[in-house]
């Protein structure tokens, strides 16, 4: 189970990969998560795809031959697949994030680094596009990007497959205890709680209007950016900075996690393009009503979430609603590694 970031809980593809593989021993098998990092001198924004793919290169001609070897598209190279049957098991939607980034960098006067990237997205997109070639099976993250798949790439229709993401089992011990306790402030306005980095495939232009609009008509609300990086101060309306109606968390621990989610009244989700968005799941697993984009995993968690989901931008006035009753519903057996674990196991080795 390859993971091009570092094997770090906190990071969301790693997070992924070390849940989907232990899973999967649970289940009898020898899964392996690993990541190329650290990766050698020379390695640069420009060529750091290259590097990730040569070392995973190196890592199955030294350990496998392997039964499978799970990556993103973009690193199922031909030199990978004769060490192990590939599966392009996608994290984020690659080719559309570069597709953004492009159109993102034409919109506005293009900095050098900029033409760089736009220079480079070709030989990117055709790896990308290479790797769900060779791949036995496609495993695409929910079903909003599935949809998309078999929209633009009909003639894979037939390895195409999906996953789920869930948290980890203590993460979601830590939320459900702050849903048992969820209270709403007792003060007039909405504490507001958007996470995420600071990109343009976060939604951040359109989380910006509404904010702006936000502050002007409705005086007792606050919203906290959090996991945001240095870079949103910049964007940020610098009176509502300073006068603590909006607070940014550049950085937080995970543990700090379920106070963060406690001390907030709703869930802010704008993603534009995104692959599944974790955050998502932590927020209305602690009880939060989120209001939600069309985007990652809002199609399949809505299910489970009928009361608490809903559509973005918010509306002036609030309305409460009943929390979900998530053993009830299923949505803890079916959104748990184990199951998800059973359901790549089906899909990858099944007849």
């Amino acid at each position: 189970m390859i993971s091009h970031p570092p094997l770090a809980a906190e990071l969301g593809a790693a997070q992924i990969a070390l849940s989907l593989a232990e899973g999967l021993r649970g289940r009898g098998h020898d899964a392996i998560a690993w990541s190329p990092e650290p990766l050698p001198p020379g390695a640069r924004w420009w060529n750091l795809w290259q590097r990730q793919t040569q070392g995973i290169e190196r890592f199955a001609a030294e350990r496998g031959p392997f039964d499978v070897i799970d990556a993103p598209a973009i690193s199922a190279s031909a030199r990978l697949a004769r060490h192990g049957r590939l599966v392009a098991r996608s994290v984020q939607p690659e080719l559309r994030y570069l597709g953004l980034d492009l159109r993102n960098d034409l919109a506005r006067r293009p900095s050098p680094r900029a033409l760089v990237n736009a220079a480079l997205g070709l030989p990117r997109a055709a790896a990308i596009v290479g790797g769900w070639r060779r791949a036995s099976r496609i495993l695409c993250l929910g079903t909003h990007e599935l949809d998309w798949m078999r929209r633009r790439f009909p003639r894979w229709a037939s390895k195409l497959g999906v996953y789920l993401c869930a948290l980890p089992a203590a993460e979601r011990e830590a939320l459900a205890e702050v849903r048992r306790r969820r209270s709403r402030s007792a003060g007039p306005g909405t504490r507001f709680l958007w996470i995420g980095r600071w990109s343009a495939q976060k939604g951040t232009r359109r989380l910006l209007r509404f904010l702006r609009e936000r502050l002007a008509t409705s005086p007792d609300d606050t919203f906290t950016i959090a996991g945001c990086g240095p870079a949103a101060e910049r964007d940020l309306p610098s009176g509502a900075l300073r006068s603590g109606r909006v607070r940014i968390l550049p950085t937080f621990p995970r543990r700090e996690l379920p106070a963060l989610l406690a001390g907030h009244d709703a869930g802010l989700f704008t993603s534009g393009v995104e692959g599944w968005g974790l955050s998502l799941t932590e927020m209305l697993e602690s009880g939060l009503p989120v209001f939600a984009t069309e985007a990652g995993a809002v199609a399949d968690l809505r299910p489970y979430f009928p009361a608490s989901l809903r559509p973005f931008p918010p509306p002036a006035e609030i309305a409460p609603g009943p929390l979900e009753d998530l053993e009830a519903n299923g949505y803890y057996e079916r959104f748990s590694w184990p199951a998800i674990a059973r359901s790549w196991e089906e899909q990858v080795l099944g007849p």
